[in-house]
């Protein structure tokens, strides 16, 4: 699941996060571990293209939590 928060372009990735969303048919709640989340592959490799998170997953909060900011050492 593609999502944004109040941490993206300054402590993560600017485009935003991914994080595996555990499905069990017939389940109706599901526990978010966003320790989990991390960057998609187009962070290190500019021939990806991120998608856009939709608006659903742009959240109005800081998630310090997951993979920080990729930093390229030369």
């Amino acid at each position: 699941m593609p999502f944004t928060d109040k941490t993206n372009g300054f402590e993560t990735y600017g485009g935003g996060r991914f994080l595996d969303v555990p499905y069990e048919e017939d389940r109706k709640t599901v526990m978010l571990d966003f320790n989990r989340a991390y960057s998609p592959f187009c962070a290190y490799d500019p021939d990806y293209v991120c998608p856009v998170p939709p608006k659903d997953n742009r959240l109005d909060i800081a998630i310090p939590a997951g993979e920080k900011t990729y930093e390229k050492h030369e």
